[in-house]
């Protein structure tokens, strides 16, 4: 099996980094680009800390994190 290059690149909103040939934005991570745009969500598979599929590391920043839990309260 070839691996094809993937270039990582890091998220300008998580500090992340990411694969970028994965990522609908090519300066957010695909979970950001879910979390902010509405964009497809990754579906991850985290292995030793790190999505196998789109490559976050499960960074997320203060900003979706008080917009997480500010959506939480609202349910």
């Amino acid at each position: 099996m070839l691996k094809q290059n993937i270039t990582i690149k890091t998220c300008d909103e998580c500090g992340s980094e990411f694969f970028e040939q994965v990522s609908p934005m090519s300066n957010l991570c695909p979970n950001c680009s879910h979390q902010l745009y509405g964009y497809e969500k990754c579906v991850h598979e985290l292995k030793n800390g790190r999505c196998q599929k789109c490559g976050w590391n499960g960074n997320i920043s203060e900003y979706l994190e008080k917009l997480e839990k500010s959506n939480n309260g609202n349910l």
